[in-house]
């Protein structure tokens, strides 16, 4: 099969290499459509912290099953799926604790597994999800960053119908946690320094979008909530910590809370630990799709998150590499971007 493999930082390579065979409990799908994600640009320049090599890239995917090994009676050939990314052992504390998200032996595709920028991928029973009818593959491929966005929301800044929240960032992840968090109740302000970013959170329904680039976050934020500051911040962007996290710190309320999801390559962010005491400010983290892909299939099965509004550029898999570097320029409006790896 075809696939494009991580031999080193900036050494991506189109390749051909052996077709997978699945063992007992494994499927092959032929992957029809996989997204990139902002962590793939870390993986390209070969920051990603768990990142090894070589590699085959991509872990946002779906597509059909083609051949399952032993004991998948769950599952036929044919069958159109949308594919978890995590490994967990389920024998270690976290795993036992039901935070496999946690999983101290934790495997990921396409950081330290095998992943789908490829025209085939081994899967796991226990990855595997059926695909509703009315959900094409491409809109199967953004279930696991929405994930993310859920998880995160639902799991970690659990809002209350009409708290005042800000997410910052809005990327992918950020436009899922503002959509999600509206679905739940919440009065959403987004922020981000890329109009074009802006203006697409307003079509998606998300009308409270703020340039940051030229405002100061905390006159911002008590200007839009009365003096008081937001309730929760949610950090969605990672790649520019230093400036993220310090925001977030000055736009929260007193008593309020942050959540961190955005993904670090490495740790520079500076806390403001005696501001953030004084004020009872509570900080937390979110990792993952943990138990998120059945509720994110019925968010876009039944037409409450429409991914294809955000995808806005498709190429074969032959292209990754062009593909990945449309997304870090930020010279064109580029939100979701699918690779189509049957294409030629």
């Amino acid at each position: 099969m075809k696939a494009v493999i991580l031999r080193g930082g900036g050494d991506l390579r189109y390749e051909t290499v052996p077709d997978p065979a699945p063992e007992a409990g494994q499927a092959v799908v032929k992957v029809h459509a996989c997204s990139i994600c902002g962590s793939d640009l870390h993986a390209f320049h070969g920051k990603h912290p768990r990142l090894t090599f070589p590699r085959i890239l991509g872990h946002e995917f779906a597509g059909e099953i083609v051949a399952l090994g032993k004991g998948m009676d769950k599952f036929r050939v044919g069958q159109r799926v949308c594919c978890d990314i995590d490994f967990s052992c389920g024998v270690c504390s976290p795993c036992r604790e039901g935070r496999s998200n946690l999983c101290e032996q934790l495997r990921t595709m396409g950081f330290d597994r095998d992943g789908a920028y490829a025209e085939y991928a081994l899967v796991p029973d226990f990855n595997l999800y059926p695909l509703p009818d009315n959900v094409s593959f491409d809109q199967a491929s953004a279930v696991q960053v929405l994930g993310i966005s859920y998880h995160a929301v639902a799991h970690r800044v659990k809002p209350k119908a009409g708290e005042k929240i800000a997410v910052i960032g809005a990327g992918p992840i950020g436009l899922g946690a503002a959509m999600v968090a509206q679905l739940m109740g919440a009065e959403v302000t987004i922020t981000d320094i890329l109009d074009y970013r802006l203006a697409k959170a307003r079509e998606l329904g998300i009308p409270n979008a703020v340039n940051m680039k030229e405002s100061d976050p905390r006159e911002c934020a008590l200007a839009l909530t009365a003096g008081r500051g937001f309730d929760k911040v949610v950090e969605c962007v990672g790649g520019l910590q230093e400036r993220t996290v310090t925001d977030a710190v000055g736009m929260v309320k007193r008593g309020g809370q942050i959540t961190v999801v955005g993904t670090f390559p490495e740790n520079r962010a500076m806390i403001p630990i005696a501001y953030i005491k004084d004020r009872e400010i509570d900080l937390n983290f979110s990792r993952g799709n943990f138990q998120a892909f059945a509720p994110c299939l019925e968010f876009i099965g039944s037409g409450k998150i429409n991914p294809d509004l955000y995808i806005s550029h498709r190429f074969p898999l032959s292209r990754a590499e062009g593909a990945l570097k449309l997304l870090e320029a930020r010279n064109v409006e580029a939100h979701k971007i699918v690779l189509h790896p049957q294409e030629v």
